[in-house]
């Protein structure tokens, strides 16, 4: 059967199904995409983390950073991993409860 344009489309079937090696680009493809989604979360969490921290601990922007807004800095981004992780850790539980129950 020929198209508007003129092109033959007997081979053409919607319900095929793609080749192995149109799967193995698809799947690579799923990756990459999964990969660019994880990047860009992460970009987001550093970037809430910076803005929280620095809204917590740095009074005062100057040329260098003191001894205690270091500390106080290191020990938000520590806070909030850890907070990030019992977080993480419950959802877990709480899907792992609902799978089985």
């Amino acid at each position: 059967m020929t198209d508007l344009f003129g092109n033959n489309n007997d081979n053409f079937d919607l319900g095929a199904s793609p080749s192995g090696s149109d799967k193995l680009k698809a799947e690579e493809i799923q990756k990459v995409i999964m990969m660019e989604q994880q990047k860009a979360q992460l970009n987001a969490q550093i970037q809430e983390i910076s803005e929280i921290c620095w809204e917590k601990c740095v009074d005062k922007p100057s040329a260098k950073l003191g001894a205690k807004t270091e500390v106080c800095i290191s020990n938000c981004v520590k806070r909030f991993f850890d907070t990030s992780i019992v977080i993480a850790q419950r959802f877990n539980q709480l899907l792992q409860r609902s799978n089985t129950g």
